[in-house]
């Protein structure tokens, strides 16, 4: 009998830490979407950079970083050349790993706010835009879709 309730034990911790893992994938990709879906209404709508900087959420990464998720178990492959549809502004990310590109974009999302803070010269709209291209191109890999982009927006 003991063999048996230590047996449901493992299973009951191993299916936990299963659904624990899956819930942060699913939270992080939705944190990722809200943050692209935000920034592009915001930029449609010429919101100020402030107000968009304000609103980019970070909670699900810095969990996900806290708990030791394993970023690349999102897509296992590296960025491809097909993903990024030739963009040569893209190029510079062929063959990144998932962990990087998700760890860039919050990198940057950091950086924004800490640039908004000091009231620098910086062209936060320009950062903003630059932000939404990475987002989507990161969005596209962990989807494993490829990016349709128009001819004149390549550059």
């Amino acid at each position: 009998m003991s063999l048996i309730r230590d047996l449901y034990t493992v299973f009951d911790r191993e299916y936990a830490r299963h659904v624990a893992r899956r819930s942060s994938k699913n939270s992080l990709l939705q944190e990722l979407k809200r943050n692209l879906a935000f920034l592009r209404e915001g930029l449609a709508g010429q919101v100020t950079p402030e107000v968009l900087i304000d609103g980019l959420e970070d909670r699900q990464f810095r969990s996900a970083l806290e708990s030791g998720f394993r970023f690349d178990s999102l897509q296992r492959q590296r960025l491809t050349r097909s993903t990024c549809d030739g963009v040569p502004a893209f190029e510079r990310y062929h063959g990144w790993s998932s962990e990087q590109l998700i760890c860039k974009v919050y990198e940057r999302v950091a950086i924004l706010q800490k640039l908004k803070q000091g009231g620098s010269g910086v062209d936060l709209g320009l950062r903003l835009q630059n932000l939404f291209k990475l987002m989507m191109l990161v969005t596209a890999h962990l989807e494993g879709r490829q990016l349709q982009v128009r001819r004149s927006q390549r550059d």
